[in-house]
């Protein structure tokens, strides 16, 4: 069997720290855009060491966009197990700084949330 990382790059929760139904907002980026996240994390993900082989599941992160792209208060959101816990969450904290979310034309923080899956194809 094949052990494989998936990314799911669909965002199934998005919200800001600010209020603004009414005004535009541009939401946070990672550098070049979704298909670059996904790249990203696909070239940096590794399957976790010492883990069964019909281990599969999604690990949810959340993390602040700050003003100044840097992320912060990256957390598991949705756990799955601790070693898939882990390297999701090293993957994140080796991204680069990210475009951050925009109202007013005024960068803004912002928070983000994406899963990250992990199964085996057979």
């Amino acid at each position: 069997m094949k052990r494989l990382l998936f990314v799911s790059i669909a965002i199934i929760l998005f919200s800001f720290t600010n209020k603004a139904h009414s005004q535009a907002l541009t939401p946070p980026e990672f550098p070049g855009g979704k298909q670059a996240f996904s790249a990203f994390l696909s070239e940096n993900l590794k399957w976790p060491k010492n883990t069964s082989d019909n281990t599969q599941g999604v690990v949810i992160v959340s993390f602040f966009v700050e003003k100044d792209g840097n992320l912060t208060e990256i957390k598991v959101a949705k756990s799955m197990s601790p070693p898939f816990d882990e390297e999701a969450l090293r993957v994140i904290n080796l991204s680069p700084k990210w475009v951050p979310a925009m109202k007013n034309n005024k960068f803004i923080k912002s928070k983000y949330t994406v899963p990250i899956s992990f199964y085996i194809k057979g």
